[in-house]
């Protein structure tokens, strides 16, 4: 079997891990209608970012198949949105709105052309920072409520594989370093999430039966 072979083979287990990565959450949501601990904030700052480099593999008119994956992520994370919105039992605040605000107005500017290709290709080398920031915040969200109940460990592993996946095409069939770096640092960041989350899973159950003792 050849490289070629190979690198088509893994391309297509990526691709198909990130068609399914977010939905064990989406599922779970679903079924407990619980987002306790699930960070808004997170995941619409990942939705700008994944909006981002969607945009940039388009204006440099990669082929579909090199982004699919992150268009994928894209789709669930709209609806993994949708979800914390409908089921939140706590009202947004300012920060959460203006999330919601900058991101439509984001959209709209593209649409109707006042940003150009050059800005979207300057943007995204200052994804890397955008990437960070939505992490930071999972990470925050945490570690101050102690309770990953409602998040799913799955989604998190198959988002930690998909950046392999990412890395694995960026560096390999397109050689774009910039996409390259982004992914690698958004696959240790998942894999620190991931991490939270098993640590977490029963916070703040182990906390009432301290209590209890």
């Amino acid at each position: 079997m050849d490289l070629e072979t190979v690198g088509s083979c893994l391309s297509a287990s990526f691709l198909g891990c990130c068609l399914i990565a977010q939905v064990p959450q989406i599922v779970d949501i679903l079924k407990t209608r619980n987002v306790a601990g699930i960070s808004f904030n997170g995941f619409a700052i990942e939705t700008f970012s994944l909006t981002i480099q969607v945009l940039y593999f388009w204006v440099q008119k990669y082929a579909i198949l090199s982004y699919a994956d992150l268009i994928a992520l894209l789709i669930q994370d709209y609806i993994i949105v949708t979800l914390l919105l409908s089921y939140t039992k706590e009202p947004l605040g300012l920060r959460e709105y203006g999330n919601v605000v900058g991101y439509l107005a984001a959209i709209a500017s593209v649409y109707f052309g006042t940003i150009s290709k050059a800005m979207i290709v300057g943007v995204m080398q200052s994804v890397i920072f955008v990437n960070l920031a939505s992490k930071a915040i999972f990470i925050f969200d945490i570690l101050s409520t102690r309770d990953t109940s409602a998040m799913s460990p799955a989604g998190w592993a198959l988002c930690a594989y998909c950046n392999i996946g990412g890395v694995f095409v960026a560096g390999w069939i397109l050689n774009d370093q910039t996409v390259m770096m982004q992914r690698l640092l958004n696959f240790f960041c998942n894999i620190t999430v991931l991490f939270l989350v098993f640590y977490f899973k029963n916070g703040n159950k182990k906390d009432e039966e301290k209590k209890q003792d």
